[in-house]
């Protein structure tokens, strides 16, 4: 191969995964790029902030038995959320076994994505339930992680609070299995770090035996249980090489194709989408949204 194949060769394999149409496969089996471009728009353009999105993270387990009180905790926060809409991640950790290894004949709801979540994140050492709101060191406090009894008050310090990223989400079904997702990412102000965008598939409706502290609840429903991460657990990268920047005014336009695991039902099904950093000294969620799947 000459010299001048090679370059061009070696162009295309950079600008192939920022070229909008066709599809084209990034490297993840489940997932595929369909459009990735970012550009600026005028002043006059730029939308009025959205609210501030409040992410509840539960670890949990289903022989823990003081994790149905943080699931119940979780579950009536985001019923009650008013201004700021309020998601929820049900994390299944793989570790500690003898708090999350599932009976036999019920699905099993552990995760990597929960277990690197749990480990290089919050940092809970196996101990559940564990878990925080946007994963912010709040004052006085020197961790993400904290109390299920401290969440509502943690919520509600975000009242009333705007983003500085607006998220419009869309989608549509090739098929049964196959679905289309587009994001629209508006910068409202600027970004303190470079964000990242997470994206995870949470079935609602699970059923499968709980401890708790009266024994064994057999048909115990399990909320927001994240089935799958689409992308890395702490995300991928939101800027492509057409921004550097995340300052007022960036937008960012991003679709995917995923898989939808055949284990899943649609109707109890959503996608959540995250834009969060991943700074040495902060992982703070500064925006979330769920999509419902049906």
């Amino acid at each position: 191969m000459n010299k001048s194949l090679v370059v061009l060769f070696v162009v295309l394999s950079v600008v192939a995964c920022t070229e909008s149409n066709p599809p084209i496969d990034c490297g993840d089996s489940d997932l595929v790029v369909l459009k990735d471009t970012c550009y600026m728009q005028s002043e006059s353009n730029i939308p009025d902030a959205d609210y501030r999105g409040v992410l509840i993270e539960d670890l949990t387990g289903v022989r823990c038995v003081a994790c149905p009180n943080a699931a119940d905790a979780a579950a009536s926060i985001k019923e009650n959320a008013t201004t700021n809409k309020v998601v929820v991640l049900g994390l299944y950790p793989n570790d500690p076994k003898s708090f999350t290894t599932p009976q036999k004949d019920f699905p099993d709801l552990r995760t990597d994505a929960a277990q690197l979540i749990g480990t290089n994140i919050f940092d809970f050492s196996n101990l559940l339930p564990a878990g925080g709101v946007n994963r912010k060191v709040f004052s006085g406090e020197t961790s993400v992680n904290s109390g299920y009894a401290t969440w509502a008050n943690k919520a509600n310090s975000f009242e009333g609070e705007r983003s500085i990223v607006n998220i419009d989400l869309s989608k549509e079904f090739v098929d049964d299995s196959t679905l289309n997702i587009e994001g629209v990412f508006s910068f409202t102000n600027s970004s303190d770090y470079n964000p990242f965008v997470s994206i995870f598939i949470l079935e609602n409706g699970i059923k499968h035996p709980q401890y708790y502290s009266g024994g064994t609840d057999y048909d115990y429903i399990h909320k927001h249980v994240v089935r799958k991460a689409i992308t890395p657990y702490n995300g991928s990268p939101l800027l492509n090489g057409d921004c550097t920047l995340a300052e007022r005014g960036t937008v960012v336009e991003k679709g995917w194709q995923i898989i939808i695991p055949s284990n899943i039902i649609l109707e109890n099904a959503s996608v959540v989408v995250l834009i969060n950093y991943n700074a040495g000294n902060s992982k703070e969620v500064i925006q979330c949204v769920e999509l419902k799947l049906k």
